[in-house]
C-alpha cells in the first residue's frame, strides 16, 4: 500500500497514522473473526467482481490456503468494519465458511477510511467506473467536499485553465493544486483526463452495468451511450458488444450506422456562430468592466455555463 499519496496533502500527524497503521498489518498476527459480523465500509467500493474471479480464488484458498488475511477495524457495537478483503470474503463465502482470518485494527474512522480508499484508488483490476468512483471519494475525504463539490470545483478548475473563466479564489487554486498532483499520483492522469471520464457517470444504467460486469471502457461506454435516445437499439448493441467481443472501432461503425441521419445531424453544431458571437462580446464587455463588475459577470455567465454543461451531458 503506497502510503506516498498523502504526502503533502494531509498534516504530518495523519499521515503518521496511516502509516503506523500500514505498519501494524504487516505487522500483526490475524485473528480468526465471523464473517457475519463483518460490515462494509460506507464509502464507494467495489460494484462487481465476477463470480468466475470468485471460484478461482476459492479454489485456490482450498489448496493453499489464504495467503493474506483480510483487514477490518472494531466496532463499538463488537462488528467489524471491512477495510481491505472484499474478494477473499466472497471466497470464503463459496466456500462456506463461518470465520476468516482477519488483521483488527484499532483506527478511527478517518485512519480506515484513509486506507481503504489508498488501497482501492491504487488497484489496476478496478474497472474504469469503479476506478473513477474511487478517485471522487478519494478526493472527497481529502477535501472534506461531497461528490458534487468535487465534480463542480474540477469542472471550474479546468474551465480557469482553458482559459473560459478568468479568476479562481486562493482557496480553490490550492485545492485544483491538490487534485491535480493527487490524480497523477494516483493514475499518472490529468484533470481533463478526470473531466472526460466524468461522463461515465451520465450514462445509461445498462452501460454502466456492461463496464461493471464486462469491465468495458470508458471511451467504448461513451460511445454506446450515443444510442441513448434509441433504447431499443441500444439494448441491442449492448447484447452484440457482450455475445461478439466487438472492437472500438467496429462499434463506432456500427453507432454510426445506426444513427443513420441522426449521425450527420451531430455533427453540425447549429449555435456555434452563437457560440463565437456570444465570446466576442464578453471579450469586448469585459475590457469595460471594472474589479467588482466583472465578477458579477462571472458569476452570472459561470452558472449560465453549468446549466448548459448539466444539459448537454444528459445526452453526451
Amino acid at each position: 500500500m503506497d502510503t506516498s499519496i498523502f504526502d503533502d496533502v494531509f498534516e504530518t500527524p495523519k499521515v503518521k497514522k496511516i502509516k503506523e497503521a500500514v505498519q501494524t498489518i504487516k505487522e500483526v498476527k490475524p485473528e480468526e473473526i465471523e464473517i457475519s459480523k463483518i460490515k462494509n465500509p460506507r464509502f464507494h467500493d467495489r460494484s462487481y467482481v465476477s463470480p468466475e474471479r470468485v471460484v478461482s480464488l476459492a479454489e485456490n484458498i482450498k489448496e493453499y490456503g489464504l495467503a493474506q488475511p483480510i483487514v477490518v477495524r472494531k466496532l463499538p457495537d463488537g462488528s467489524y468494519e471491512r477495510i481491505i478483503g472484499y474478494i477473499r470474503i466472497k471466497a470464503f463465502q463459496y466456500l462456506k465458511k463461518d470465520k476468516i482470518p482477519a488483521v483488527v485494527l484499532d483506527v478511527d474512522e478517518e485512519t480506515a477510511l484513509a486506507l481503504m480508499i489508498s488501497e482501492n484508488a491504487q488497484r489496476e483490476d478496478l474497472n474504469d467506473y469503479d476506478k473513477l468512483m474511487s478517485h471522487l471519494d478519494y478526493l472527497s475525504f481529502i477535501l472534506k467536499k461531497d461528490r458534487d463539490e468535487i465534480i463542480k470545483l474540477a469542472r471550474k478548475i479546468f474551465n480557469y485553465i482553458s482559459g473560459n473563466i478568468k479568476q479562481l479564489s486562493p482557496e480553490e487554486r490550492r485545492e485544483g493544486h491538490i487534485i491535480e498532483k493527487t490524480l497523477q499520483k494516483l493514475s499518472g492522469t490529468n484533470l481533463r483526463t478526470f473531466i472526460e471520464r466524468l461522463k461515465m457517470l451520465n450514462v445509461a444504467p445498462q452501460i454502466k452495468e456492461a463496464i461493471r460486469k464486462y469491465g468495458w471502457s470508458y471511451s467504448l461506454a461513451v460511445e454506446v451511450n450515443k444510442l441513448r435516445e434509441y433504447p431499443e437499439k441500444m439494448n441491442e448493441l449492448i447484447q452484440r458488444i457482450i455475445e461478439e467481443n466487438l472492437s472500438k472501432k467496429e462499434v463506432e461503425k456500427l453507432v454510426k450506422e445506426m444513427l443513420g441521419e441522426e449521425a450527420e445531424k451531430r455533427v453540425k453544431n447549429p449555435f456555434k456562430e452563437a457560440f463565437r458571437d456570444i465570446n466576442r462580446k464578453v471579450s469586448y464587455v469585459y475590457r469595460k468592466l471594472s474589479e467588482a463588475e466583472k465578477k458579477k459577470v462571472e458569476r452570472e455567465i459561470e452558472k449560465k455555463l453549468n446549466e448548459i454543461y448539466r444539459l448537454l451531458e444528459r445526452y453526451d
